[in-house]
């Protein structure tokens, strides 16, 4: 898998800078799932692809 940049709202960077001091594991993995996770690009399968381009 190649590099994956993401952007962070203000709000989103401020929740990452509390997690973080805390050590928190629950909450750190929450906000992966909640905040990073659906930022991901998804790829599609390959079906997906090739019924996608018919016209």
């Amino acid at each position: 898998m190649g590099k994956v940049i993401i952007a962070l709202n203000e709000e989103e960077q401020l929740m990452l800078q509390r997690i973080c001091p805390d050590k928190d594991a629950e909450e750190a993995l929450e906000f992966v799932l909640q905040k990073i996770a659906p930022k991901i690009p998804k790829k599609l399968p390959c079906l997906a692809g090739v019924l996608w381009r018919r016209p």
